[in-house]
């Protein structure tokens, strides 16, 4: 069974994103489901703390629309959300009756991180409030505040050099390129995330080196990739990556070696 759902795919620059922000576009709601959102942070912030898991409510960009053109271009359709609205919503009490529009739909980024020697980084989750002790690539959410132009206008390349420095200690400067592999969608805890493709140009022993600024990765791990290796890793452990990083991996795979790899490696987690 697949954890999630591929929205829109391809391998874009910078230049080949169009972003519409309205901050109007909110999630529908009502004062009887506000006052439900309140009540069950409070519940999830005692739990937090308890567990010793930081958690706090911080202002976000939420997925409206997202699809490509004939031209080449990923179009993202952008409002607002919060990590409350986030962490409320996807519970199965509340998602189960809704559509994802009616969701929080929070926006998330996330890459593959590919060092100039040949492996890519993984991470596997500790200290966190979902998905613990699955593997997932880097990445985080994508941040009103943070991850803006001097134009106030949302940059997600900008998000995610903000996640793999802070994750991982690598400097802009290490980075060789990236690209946006498109949008995917988690069905399991319901948001967004934009897939990346980083190229470093420093080695795995060097970004080893690197000193990250949080310790949310307790350890960095990393895997020597060949069309074999990624291949066995995803199906390995299919149900024990996270369902952005999953096919994050799939989309790197497919543009490193071919369609025919994608194809296969998606029919074989699909039915295996």
């Amino acid at each position: 069974m697949l954890e999630f759902e591929i929205l829109a795919c391809g391998l874009f620059r910078p230049d080949q994103l169009a972003i519409y922000y309205d901050s109007s576009l909110t999630m529908p709601s009502s004062p009887a489901i506000h006052a439900w959102m309140d009540n069950l942070w409070q519940e999830k912030l005692a739990h937090a703390r308890q567990r010793n898991v930081p958690l706090y409510d911080a202002p976000l960009f939420r997925l409206v629309e997202a699809g490509v053109t004939a031209n080449n271009t990923l179009t993202l359709m952008l409002g607002n959300t919060g990590y409350k609205e986030y962490v409320t919503t996807r519970e199965p009490e509340f998602a189960n009756r809704h559509t994802h529009q009616e969701l929080g739909n929070a926006l998330g980024v996330c890459s593959v991180v590919e060092t100039s020697d040949g492996h890519i980084l993984l991470d596997k989750r500790e200290g966190v409030d979902m998905y613990v002790g699955r593997y997932h690539v880097i990445g985080g959410f994508f941040e009103r505040g943070l991850d803006t132009t001097s134009e106030s206008h949302p940059d997600p390349f900008a998000a995610i050099r903000r996640e793999i420095h802070e994750e991982t200690g690598v400097q802009p400067d290490d980075i060789r390129q990236q690209h946006c592999f498109g949008a995917v969608y988690d069905l399991l805890t319901p948001h967004a995330e934009l897939c990346f493709l980083t190229q470093l140009h420093i080695p795995l022993a060097t970004v080893l080196a690197r000193t990250p600024l949080d310790r949310e990765i307790k350890q960095l791990r990393s895997l020597h990739i060949t069309a074999a290796s990624l291949r066995n890793f995803i199906l390995e452990h299919h149900s024990n990556i996270s369902p952005t990083g999953e096919p994050n991996l799939l989309l790197y795979g497919r543009w490193k070696f071919g369609e025919q790899w994608f194809e296969e490696a998606m029919g074989q987690i699909s039915f295996g």
